[in-house]
């Protein structure tokens, strides 16, 4: 059970990060006019994810003792009982706004990880590693195999984006923020709908 349990939780975290992934992509090609590749945004988009798990988790046990640890089931009577919304909103809305604040302002702070020059990290662990070889091809053989081949050199790294200042990165965030409620709404919807239909069948 733990392991289909860790697979679920797998799951959710990957899907998460894609939306997030996602959404940075779109909010950096407006605030930036340049299309980052998605492999330079997996970790921001993964440390992003963290920090609102982390966020949304307190805000969570701030709401439930605010409201005499009954919180999931408020929330979906209030789903189906739109009359309760006006008597617990501000106990949610105000942890939610407060949650969603920190979080935007913490998260833009992850977006100086794209900063991060991976070519540059990975081309140095390459030419590393290749020159630790041939030293020990050369002990060994007492002779340099590699002599005819061309050697190996630091690729030229392409001009890129300017770096992200700290006003684009906070405007980048509240777009990203803006995105990813979008895409969790319309796939709730989604989802409700689907859900509705299903039961109707039966």
């Amino acid at each position: 059970m733990w392991l289909v349990t860790l697979l679920l939780i797998l799951l959710i975290a990957l899907i998460l990060i894609v939306i997030m992934d996602t959404a940075m992509k779109l909010a950096l090609m407006i605030t930036t006019l340049y299309n980052y590749d998605t492999k330079k945004l997996f970790i921001p988009a993964t440390l992003t994810v963290i920090i609102w798990t982390l966020l949304l988790i307190g805000c969570f046990n701030t709401i439930n003792k605010s409201l005499d640890n009954n919180a999931i089931d408020l929330i979906f009577s209030m789903i189906f009982d739109h009359s309760l919304i006006p008597m617990y909103k501000s106990a949610i809305i105000k942890p939610l706004l407060s949650a969603f604040l920190i979080g935007t302002i913490i998260q833009s702070f992850t977006y100086y990880t794209v900063n991060i020059n991976y070519q540059k990290i990975t081309g140095t662990v390459r030419f590393s590693l290749k020159r630790l070889i041939q030293k020990i091809v050369m002990k060994l053989f007492k002779k340099d195999i590699f002599k005819n081949k061309n050697k190996a050199n630091l690729s030229e790294i392409k001009r890129g984006p300017k770096k992200l200042t700290f006003i684009r990165a906070i405007l980048t965030s509240v777009i990203s923020v803006i995105i990813t409620v979008s895409i969790c709404f319309i796939l709730f919807i989604i989802g409700t709908s689907l859900s509705d239909k299903v039961i109707n069948l039966f």
